[in-house]
């Protein structure tokens, strides 16, 4: 009777081991889908603002993840039209202070701004800092100032 011990323990045995595999696939799919989940959650645009005919969400991220331009308008931002002067006043639009420089455009990660007499490239994410009565002037590109 000693060898159906054996047979029984190794009954046992192999049904505990069906047991963790079912249960470690099963918990593996519940992850992935938990995860694709929320990937594609996270590409749907949650809020959509409307603002002169162009549809812009608040999503104040500026690259995405894999390193590519992220166009973005949040409620505090400037946009600024190529071959437009603004002057930067504490009482106008654009205030004195330290600004991110965004391009306004997928495919452009670096473009000229002209800050008082001096034209210089700047990248999409470099900050940049404005004082009163300095004039700024995109060159031949639109900007987001945030």
């Amino acid at each position: 009777m000693g060898w159906l011990k054996y047979i029984e323990y190794g009954l046992y045995g192999l049904l505990a081991v069906v047991v963790i595999i079912t249960a470690t696939i099963t918990i593996v799919k519940m992850v992935k889908k938990r995860k694709a989940k929320k990937d594609s959650a996270s590409r749907e645009a949650e809020k959509v603002v409307v603002k002169d005919g162009v549809r812009y969400t608040p999503d104040a991220e500026i690259v995405t993840p894999d390193g590519q331009t992220n166009i973005s308008y949040v409620d505090k931002d400037i946009v600024l039209q190529p071959r437009k002067v603004v002057t930067v006043d504490k009482k106008g639009a654009l205030k004195p202070g330290k600004y991110t420089v965004l391009s306004a455009s997928e495919n452009e990660d670096s473009f000229n701004i002209r800050i008082g007499l001096y034209v210089k490239e700047y990248k999409h994410g470099q900050e940049i800092i404005l004082a009163q009565g300095d004039e700024i002037c995109p060159t031949s590109s639109t900007i987001i100032l945030r």
